[in-house]
């Protein structure tokens, strides 16, 4: 767990005034990782896909979007990313190119009581089952809600809110079949005779989507390296899995970038979630990160 900008324990009473200066916009006493709320961007597109699978569970395999660039819905204009024009394109490779006009359009499809349940039972909106601080992830959708702001969270802008920490037990969960599991932090702790005196062991937090519905996730999120917005992962020497996101914040078109993953995507040791503010493009700034840590992690 990492949160930049950073400080020095060691220098905290020298620094003190100017790290609770409320002022500045970087504070270094605020845990990005679990209380930083960012617009997911594309990286939502993974519950967005799930809904739609759930809903369509004979039918998903013969969707088709023909995307040139932008497309609007009800006078709401969607743009691809550089207007790129993907053309027709099916469920997996919409998302592997990140399309957002073909996600904008599965959204006017989607219940939008079924896609909210789907998203609480990811735990938006809902407290975490984790034993430090953090900030609830937020999705506001609901029946009443306008096409504007249906194709708006679709592709994970709107007025929805996540964290790292949230994002990664997303992630975590279809590279685990499924299951959802409880994060903590401490392995165990031990005493001056390095004799450990408490031990702490993972906990599910529930089954919250099947198997069958996980592997078809894991395998479109496959396709995001292999083929997609991700691919500078597909020189390592096994198989990742993930999704990009670049989520703007401002009216100018600023962007955050995301990356969330799991690597080796056949037997997964490790899930990252990375978002760096102010970046770009998540292909350009997060999967580089993603990349390193993978490499450390496991190898080349």
């Amino acid at each position: 767990m990492v949160s930049k900008p950073d400080y020095n324990p060691n220098t905290v009473e020298k620094y003190w005034d100017s790290l609770i200066d409320d002022s500045k916009e970087d504070s270094a006493l605020v845990n990005r990782a679990t209380q930083g709320l960012y617009p997911p961007g594309s990286t939502f597109k993974l519950l967005t896909t799930l809904e739609y699978i759930r809903e369509n569970p004979k039918k998903y395999k013969s969707y088709v979007y023909d995307c040139s660039g932008s497309d609007s819905f009800e006078g709401n204009v969607i743009n691809c990313y550089g207007h790129e024009h993907h053309g027709r394109v099916n469920l997996g490779q919409s998302l592997a190119k990140s399309c957002n006009g073909s996600f904008a359009a599965i959204g006017t499809k989607l219940d939008k009581k079924s896609y909210r349940n789907l998203c609480e039972k990811f735990l938006f909106n809902k407290e975490l089952p984790v034993k430090f601080e953090y900030n609830k992830s937020k999705f506001e959708l609901n029946a009443k809600s306008d096409t504007g702001e249906v194709v708006q969270t679709a592709i994970g802008q709107g007025k929805t809110m996540i964290t790292p920490l949230q994002n990664a037990m997303i992630t975590a969960t279809i590279a685990n079949k499924g299951e959802m599991m409880v994060p903590y932090v401490i392995d165990h702790t031990e005493n001056t005779a390095e004799q450990v005196v408490k031990s702490y062991a993972p906990v599910s937090a529930g089954k919250i989507i099947n198997q069958k519905t996980a592997k078809i996730m894991g395998d479109f999120m496959k396709s995001v390296v292999s083929e997609g917005t991700a691919s500078s992962l597909s020189d390592l020497s096994y198989k990742a899995a993930g999704k990009t996101g670049s989520a703007e914040f401002d009216s100018q078109g600023a962007s955050h970038a995301w990356f969330v993953g799991y690597a080796p995507a056949k037997n997964p040791k490790i899930v990252v979630s990375i978002v760096v503010e102010g970046a770009g493009t998540g292909s350009q700034y997060a999967v580089p990160i993603a990349k390193k840590l993978f490499q450390e992690y496991i190898g080349y």
